[in-house]
């Protein structure tokens, strides 16, 4: 006869752990269930090799197996030894999670870790804990034995060369040669994958800079084209500056007609930003 309910087996292993240890020893104590994080663990990306026989020889690329966890690490943030067991975490999950058994097979994953920084103190803490570290190329540093489970890179993306232009544009720091040749690069595409691709580069390239792409664009050096990967953040970075502007008017007790005038922004807006800023009522 099937079970009418699941047996809380876990309750039953914790009361067993804790009358061997926590009710014996007052330095003991059993946790039932621990979440691991706010949020489910996601990988940022994985870069999957479908003919192992194919060898690629770009400096990122030569050190690919079949499965090639990423972990993208912002502009100015490094990376402790937490991160670097983390992501060999994620990537053990990665092999097992919803995974029949070895349909990843140990010998066919690795990690790598993108940051935009020279990663010296974890690298000299790796090297403490007993791991081999080599410089296979500049900027990119491989880690083995010790803990490391997995082939392991760190990259340090400043240091890259001008091929990795597509990198280093992501991130504040690139410069106005940088993004036009990506933008070149958008432009001579044929293949409208790779244009979408490169588009999307451009869009968090414009986050991250947007003080080139606005230069640019006052000089005349972005076509209009442009303008459509772009409208949605130029027309966020627009709204933005209009808002900063009503909202030092109405902190000068500006009326909201004079607002008006200056902004163009209706009526409507100039009372939702003064509701945000916590003023009841606003000089018409």
């Amino acid at each position: 006869m099937a079970e009418e309910h699941r047996t809380d087996y876990h309750a039953g292993l914790v009361a067993a752990l804790k009358t061997k240890y926590d009710d014996q020893f007052n330095f003991m104590e059993t946790i039932k269930e621990i979440i691991l994080g706010e949020k489910p663990p996601r990988l940022d990306a994985v870069v999957l090799k479908k003919d192992p026989d194919q060898h690629l020889t770009d400096e990122i690329g030569c050190f690919f197996l079949e499965h090639n966890v990423f972990e993208f690490k912002g502009f100015g943030d490094g990376i402790s030894i937490n991160d670097i067991f983390k992501v060999e975490g994620y990537a053990l999950f990665y092999m097992t999670i919803d995974k029949k058994v070895n349909e990843v097979p140990l010998g066919t994953v690795t990690v790598s870790i993108l940051q935009y920084r020279f990663p010296r103190t974890v690298l000299q803490e790796l090297e403490t804990m007993g791991c081999e570290v080599k410089e296979r190329t500049e900027g990119i540093f491989e880690i083995s034995g010790g803990p490391i489970i997995f082939p392991f890179q760190i990259i340090d993306a400043v240091i890259l060369g001008s091929d990795w232009d597509v990198l280093k544009v992501l991130v504040p720091g690139a410069t106005e040669e940088q993004i036009e040749k990506i933008q070149e690069e958008y432009e001579n595409a044929q293949n409208e994958i790779l244009k979408q691709h490169l588009a999307d580069v451009l869009r968090t390239a414009y986050e991250s800079n947007e003080s080139i792409f606005e230069k640019l664009k006052e000089e005349g050096r972005m076509g209009e084209k442009f303008d459509q990967i772009f409208e949605k953040q130029i027309q966020e970075a627009a709204d933005k500056k209009e808002e900063k502007t009503i909202e030092n008017m109405l902190k000068d007790n500006v009326k909201a007609a004079t607002i008006t005038k200056w902004t163009g922004a209706s009526i409507e807006k100039i009372a939702a930003v003064a509701t945000r800023l916590g003023m009841s009522t606003i000089a018409l």
